[in-house]
């Protein structure tokens, strides 16, 4: 077990949830399944007797949702959460026990202040809030030694704010980037 958290906008699945349902996948790879519960295994225990690798995106969605369920891993999972900020936070090196800096340097500042102070990277700050069912929305501030974004390809693409995010040659969705193929671009 490794202790997570895992937030996002919809249920586990992610944007499975949101595919057109006719849709089939091109194949269904062991890429995709979780440790412990094989694809097969699921599709099994719902009588579905799968024949070919192709398979329909709520199939995988649900597949995603159960084993967060049969794992007993819900208490890690948060929906309707939209993350605002994800920032490295630093201390000073000679000071361990001080609290961590409230203000974010970035890495242009430290290599310009090499020499004068070594800081050292402490954790990740991530801000952001949950939609509650009443539509209102309640902040919420965390800290993680380990953080991993993925910003959604299918449903609804995130931007991340970086240099360069808006060159033409840079794209947000996969339906772009399969328009820009067909055109050869």
């Amino acid at each position: 077990y490794i202790p997570h958290i895992v937030l996002g906008k919809g249920p586990p699945g992610g944007a499975w949830h949101s595919m057109e349902g006719s849709m089939l996948t091109i194949s269904f790879g062991d890429w995709m399944e979780l440790p412990g519960l094989t694809f097969k295994e699921w599709a099994a225990s719902k009588r579905r007797n799968i024949k070919s690798n192709r398979v329909m995106p709520e199939e995988i969605a649900c597949y995603y949702k159960h084993y967060v369920k049969v794992m007993g891993l819900q208490k890690n999972f948060r929906d309707n959460v939209y993350i605002t900020s994800v920032s490295r936070l630093y201390r000073e090196k000679d000071d361990e026990d001080r609290s961590q800096l409230n203000e974010n340097i970035s890495t242009q500042h430290l290599e310009m202040e090499e020499g004068q102070k070594s800081l050292i990277k402490r954790n990740w700050e991530v801000r952001g809030y949950q939609r509650a069912t009443d539509g209102s929305h309640v902040p919420f501030c965390l800290f993680a030694e380990n953080v991993a974004l993925a910003t959604g390809t299918f449903d609804s693409p995130g931007r991340l704010q970086v240099e360069g995010e808006d060159f033409p040659f840079v794209l947000h969705s996969m339906s772009d980037f399969g328009a820009a193929i067909s055109k050869g671009k």
